[in-house]
């Protein structure tokens, strides 16, 4: 039997998101397992990664449909099967290519955002809805990355057809046995350090972090903010700052590479998720990688990495709702901050070096990238004789 899978994609590298990370990885992973992985992506820019891996990309417009077919029919030569991330557009013509060639199809779901079309046009919901339901239609199977999305997906599917895995971390950059520089210490010595690695956009919620400060500092006086990361809401949050006067409080250092990133997790007392949407996230991943104790939002995906007996962190209703949301408001009642503050503040002065190696242990057998390549390929065993 030939060990080719074609992966589609409509976004990807030189973007570095989450699912653009997710595809990058489980591809590398069936490359390590002999498998050959082509993908083909909307996303016109190249990258890196495209030096040492089959890369087709197909600029997204309109009259490039028929090019899109093309490009799938081409490379799903000889594949075994399609597995498409994303854009229902690309996932409809990999479920015809598939049925096509006889091949099975699994698509899968990175996010609610594909689901969500409130206050779009008419027209794009209409088009929307038709490759929505073709997709979904021709898919042989739906990995999902969260109950959340998987709940979001019945109306147009059955639960048989949905399998949930969650997304992964890179366990060579992200272990719990990190090294922290000894300058980093020196700088936070005597800190309770609380950080956030987040886009600063509104529905990851670092704006109601900052407005928790003053009422965490009356709880843990020397706690300190480290803010990684960069985005839109940046003004935002330095006016918010500067307001509140917490300048002495807090550290925004902007984007950091990925690389660096490890040293500020192992540094922190713990990682902070005020979001109010998320699927599964690969930072909180990455910090329960490192065995850092999570103080995170009750809606989405979260919960499922946080847990709710509190062994791998606190749960906090900072919005009222339970699924992922991206209308996040500015403003929350007061009482919202004080919890999020009571939880942070738990979380630090509960601590423990057992429960950081609990939660180390947790993620490498669960959510490592190699542990999530195996459960898909369990997936793909469903349909594929002998692949495993």
């Amino acid at each position: 039997m030939g060990k080719k899978i074609l992966m589609t994609s409509d976004t990807f590298l030189p973007v570095m998101g989450g699912g653009e990370i997710h595809v990058k990885n489980i591809i590398e992973q069936l490359e390590l397992r002999g498998y050959e992985v082509p993908l083909i992506t909307t996303e016109g820019r190249a990258s890196d990664f495209d030096n040492t891996h089959p890369v087709v990309r197909v600029p997204w417009k309109r009259i490039n449909l028929f090019k899109l077919f093309s490009a799938m029919w081409e490379n799903s030569q000889g594949a075994i099967a399609i597995h498409s991330h994303y854009s229902y557009r690309l996932a409809a013509i990999a479920g015809i290519v598939g049925r096509l060639r006889g091949i099975p199809v699994f698509v899968i779901l990175h996010g609610l955002g594909t689901l969500n079309e409130v206050g779009a046009k008419l027209i794009y919901r209409l088009v929307h809805a038709f490759y929505r339901r073709a997709s979904l239609l021709f898919a042989t199977h739906i990995i999902s990355t969260s109950e959340d999305i998987a709940k979001a997906a019945l109306p147009y599917t059955n639960e048989k057809k949905i399998t949930v895995i969650m997304n992964g971390y890179d366990d060579t950059l992200f272990h719990e046995h990190v090294h922290v520089p000894e300058k980093l210490l020196q700088a936070y010595a005597g800190k309770k350090v609380v950080l956030t690695v987040r886009r600063l956009v509104p529905k990851n919620g670092i704006h109601y972090l900052v407005e928790a400060m003053p009422y965490l500092l009356t709880m843990i006086p020397n706690a300190h903010f480290i803010m990684i990361g960069d985005g839109r809401m940046r003004k935002d949050i330095e006016q918010r700052i500067e307001r509140l006067q917490l300048q002495e409080h807090i550290d925004m250092l902007g984007v950091v590479d990925n690389s660096l990133i490890p040293p500020y997790l192992k540094l922190a007392d713990t990682v902070v998720f005020p979001s109010t949407a998320e699927s599964s996230s690969i930072a909180c991943a990455e910090a329960m990688a490192i065995g850092k104790p999570i103080v995170a939002s009750d809606v989405g995906g979260l919960p499922e990495l946080v847990g709710r007996d509190g062994k791998r962190g606190v749960l906090v209703k900072l919005v009222d709702w339970t699924d992922s949301n991206y209308d996040a408001p500015m403003t929350l009642p007061a009482d919202r901050y004080k919890a999020l503050a009571s939880a942070i503040a738990k979380t630090i002065d509960e601590g423990t070096k057992e429960q950081e190696h609990e939660i180390a242990s947790y993620a490498k057998n669960t959510l490592s990238w190699n542990v999530i390549a195996s459960k898909t390929l369990t997936v793909y065993a469903r349909f594929i004789p002998n692949i495993i």
